[in-house]
């Protein structure tokens, strides 16, 4: 993107609220989650999709289209994370070895992977202070992913 197409894309978002959320699971930080803002109740217009991936400590700085913030409102906040495991070696069509699919587990509990289930829920402020929040996903799960 360059700088004019990133200007015209920065303005045609609303006003963006800095958010920052740390996700635990089991009072450890939870590191490479997908942390999402799903908008609670009616909306007119556009629909923005803040979201953000939990780092090592289990932080994730909060986006909407690649800029950081949030655009003022209420909003679930949904937390996925999933493992891929028993990888195998496949030759490809061009006889290359590679990485199989795998099998995919689900860590995260599902409950807290939706909007009309998850407990998480928050405000979004016309504040430009950082709004730091908190939430635990409960206990560390193995769900297989069909």
């Amino acid at each position: 993107m360059n700088s004019h197409e990133y200007l015209n894309a920065r303005k045609d978002l609303p006003p963006l609220f800095p958010v920052e959320i740390t996700i635990t699971q089991e009072k450890t930080p939870l590191s490479g989650a997908t942390v999402a803002l799903e908008v609670i109740g009616e909306t007119s217009g556009t629909l923005y999709f803040p979201a953000g991936i939990t780092d090592e400590n289990g932080k994730a700085v909060i986006k909407t289209y690649g800029f950081d913030g949030a655009p003022a409102g209420n909003y679930k906040v949904t937390v996925r994370k999933t493992v891929v495991e028993d990888v195998q070696q496949v030759i490809d069509a061009y006889g290359d070895q590679v990485d199989g699919p795998g099998t995919e587990y689900r860590t995260v509990e599902s409950v807290f992977s939706y909007a009309d289930t998850t407990p998480h829920e928050t405000e979004i402020t016309n504040n430009k202070r950082l709004l730091r929040l908190t939430f635990d996903v409960g206990k560390a799960i193995k769900e297989r992913r069909q």
